[in-house]
């Protein structure tokens, strides 16, 4: 167990920790709610799991008034007019949904759950911008170079002629790649400074475009596109329900979805250096969150980033919800000769870490 890092924490530094994912009033405050946007198919609150924050390990560290978890002193102030913390989680549940009625005594709302943890990843991604333009760009990923970008290619097939939607499109190499095969593309992300590096490097001329926006709310008619790439992007939305809508929405009939994310049943916090350890079913069935840093290639993000994992069933009950249906599923994973013959491999390859899924819209 490690030393508990006492540190007051920047935003980009807060971890969201079991029931006390942040309602976020105007001055940094945080509390409990019961968000309905979040919790809409899983039990998010109080059922989040956040690895690098146990429980038992903050009750190790706890003093008379307050604990020693990053961003958790934040999370026990009140609010104006708040007697105690439990005015807060009544102010959410009488909410019925994910905007809460409250209001601060400048009469500014009360910010909702959902959209503080949209604020906050954000805020991490800004700050991450430039580390992954440089990780992308020198090719340093070898997750990305040696095994999943090839096997997202080969689920994507030809692409001439297809007009795609490369959602979560980072710095745009992706969106380049699809261009160059003959697709014309459009990547969105909600990070500005990762739109800013696609949109100024060079492409196929007109055939890709990128913009500044959200998965759950895409600046697309209806039945726009043949075939939506979201490459490693799910873990990265803490409910994905709302996405998944809108895909279906742009996308034409009889559309594909290629999902590429970490794998629920088996990753794990710090599974690239080898860490293999069980996911219990009480975490297993919940929602749950890993917050860590990126490490690639020797080189560490400068904000962590939490990585958002579901089950199975998760995923194949918000696809049919959304009128998909699972044409197939498949797991990245190295050849039986780079497991053999390189042991970056079999050091950074302990289980199962990635799973895709092509899903077409009926």
């Amino acid at each position: 167990m490690g030393v508990p890092d006492l540190r007051p924490r920047q935003p980009s530094e807060q971890r969201f920790h079991p029931a006390e994912l942040p309602v976020a009033a105007q001055y940094g405050h945080r509390g409990i709610t019961r968000d309905r946007r979040v919790q809409r198919r899983l039990f998010l609150l109080p059922g989040v799991d956040v690895h690098t924050a146990r429980a038992e390990t903050r009750s190790r560290v706890r003093g008379k008034d307050r604990r020693a978890d990053p961003g958790i002193g934040a999370a026990r102030a009140r609010l104006p007019r708040q007697k105690d913390q439990t005015d807060v989680q009544r102010a959410g549940s009488a909410a019925q949904g994910h905007r809460l009625n409250q209001l601060l005594e400048n009469g500014e709302p009360v910010e909702d759950t959902a959209q503080a943890i949209a604020n906050l990843t954000q805020e991490r991604w800004e700050a991450n911008a430039e580390y992954w333009v440089k990780v992308i760009r020198e090719r340093r990923d070898r997750y990305r170079t040696e095994l999943t970008d090839a096997a997202v290619l080969d689920a994507i097939g030809p692409v001439a002629g297809l007009r795609v939607l490369d959602a979560g499109c980072g710095e745009g190499y992706l969106s380049r790649t699809l261009a160059a095969g003959g697709a014309d593309v459009d990547g969105i992300d909600a990070c500005q400074s990762l739109v800013d590096a696609a949109a100024s490097h060079p492409s196929p001329e007109g055939a890709a475009r990128f913009t500044f926006a959200s998965v759950d709310d895409l600046p697309f008619e209806d039945g726009t596109f043949d075939l939506v790439v979201c490459n490693h992007l799910f873990s990265h939305l803490p409910d994905p329900t709302d996405a998944l809508r809108e895909i279906a929405r742009v996308l034409k009939s009889g559309g594909r979805l290629i999902l590429l994310t970490l794998h629920p049943c088996f990753y794990v916090e710090h599974s690239e250096r080898g860490a293999t350890a069980s996911i219990p079913a009480a975490q297993y069935f919940a929602s749950r969150g890993i917050d860590q840093r990126f490490l690639v290639d020797g080189l560490e993000s400068p904000s962590m980033v939490t990585s958002w994992l579901r089950p199975l069933e998760f995923y194949a009950g918000t696809l049919r919800d959304s009128g998909f249906v699972i044409a197939d599923l498949r797991e990245p994973h190295p050849t039986e000769e780079q497991m053999r013959e390189d042991p970056w491999w079999r050091r950074g390859f302990p289980t199962a870490i990635f799973i895709l899924l092509v899903a077409e819209l009926r």
